[in-house]
């Protein structure tokens, strides 16, 4: 994704008024995500905050993979220059990461420490600051996650209508759980888990999709549109499943490239 050149301008006013004592550790900058600019944390100074007992980079990558975190949509890459290696010449470049306030508040709670409820209890105050001093800001966020939210609904009655004329095809009924059964396939496939799995880490009730955040819901709607076409097709299950991993996984890189 282009334009993703650091704020180097803290906000301190914005960590002041929320809460003193976190400001000094998780100064908010702000960051091009999705084409517009968004307060973020750097996530190397928020594991440092939590305590967390493993190294940066693999916290890091392996959080990333368990909850779905996408790259241009909940983070983005900043490249940073750390000294040099002993006995190389060049320059030791590490990744650094700019979380979104969204994806800073999960790391934070998945945590469940004393640290990560602080810093949760930050990053709400700080958008609770935001939505008082920039509401026509939050408006348009809350419209966006509504939008996608209305999206995924008309793709998932497309989906089960696919889904419906398919098995009636191979002469069988639809029952239940067939519609638990797609339904499951495309939360697995956005969220990395299945949807009582990510409820409980998130500490949300279900439906799950009311937690969703708009991107998540976009990915949701595009997959659902996605099945309902290769169920027309014909296609079974598991190559399904495939079809639309790669299809997703296309996606997402390409929207993090542009």
């Amino acid at each position: 994704m282009n334009g993703h050149q650091q704020t180097t301008q803290t906000l301190p006013a914005l960590n002041q008024q929320a809460q003193p004592s976190l400001a000094k550790w998780l100064p908010l900058t702000q960051q091009a995500i999705e084409g517009r600019p968004v307060n973020t944390v750097n996530a190397r100074e928020l594991h440092a905050f939590l305590t967390v007992g493993r190294d940066f980079s693999t916290w890091m990558k392996e959080r990333i993979t368990e909850y779905g975190f996408h790259e241009g949509a909940d983070y983005v890459l900043i490249p940073q220059i750390r000294g040099t290696k002993q006995g190389r010449g060049g320059d030791r470049r590490s990744k650094e990461y700019a979380l979104s306030l969204d994806m800073a508040k999960e790391l934070a709670m998945v945590e469940r420490t004393d640290e990560g409820r602080r810093a949760r209890r930050y990053f709400i105050d700080c958008e609770n600051l935001l939505i008082a001093v920039a509401p026509e800001l939050n408006q348009v966020a809350v419209e966006r996650w509504h939008g996608e939210r209305e999206a995924s609904k008309d793709y998932c009655k497309l989906m089960n209508d696919s889904l419906e004329g398919h098995r009636l095809r191979l002469g069988k009924a639809t029952l239940g759980h067939h519609y638990s059964n797609e339904a499951n396939l495309i939360n697995r496939l956005v969220l990395g888990m299945d949807a009582a799995k990510w409820a409980k880490a998130h500490g949300v009730s279900v439906p799950i999709r009311q937690h969703m955040n708009a991107y998540q819901l976009s990915l949701v709607a595009y997959l659902e549109r996605s099945n309902a076409t290769l169920l027309d097709a014909g296609m079974p299950f598991n190559e399904r499943k495939e079809r639309l991993l790669e299809m997703l996984a296309t996606k997402v890189k390409r929207e993090a490239q542009q």
